[in-house]
């Protein structure tokens, strides 16, 4: 009988634990406007994870969501 991963275990595409992708979108919230992903609204981030959407892109999407004006 094969031993299921536990979730620090499983890895995405990409190759990076849970734990890792969101150190990495919370790298990228405090880039993009100087808060951690735990100030966000809470998101799908586990299912933005498996779907192997890039921590930055599961960051933008939230706070386009909630009105931050990005420069473009």
């Amino acid at each position: 009988m094969s031993k299921q991963p536990t979730p620090t275990e499983i890895t995405n595409e990409s190759g990076l634990t849970f734990d890792e992708w969101y150190r990495k979108a919370d790298h990228a919230v405090d880039r993009i406007c100087g808060l951690g992903v735990d100030d966000l609204p809470d998101g799908n981030s586990y299912d933005a994870f498996i779907s192997n959407e890039s921590p930055a892109s599961y960051v933008r999407m939230i706070l386009e969501e909630e009105g931050f004006p990005f420069d473009e």
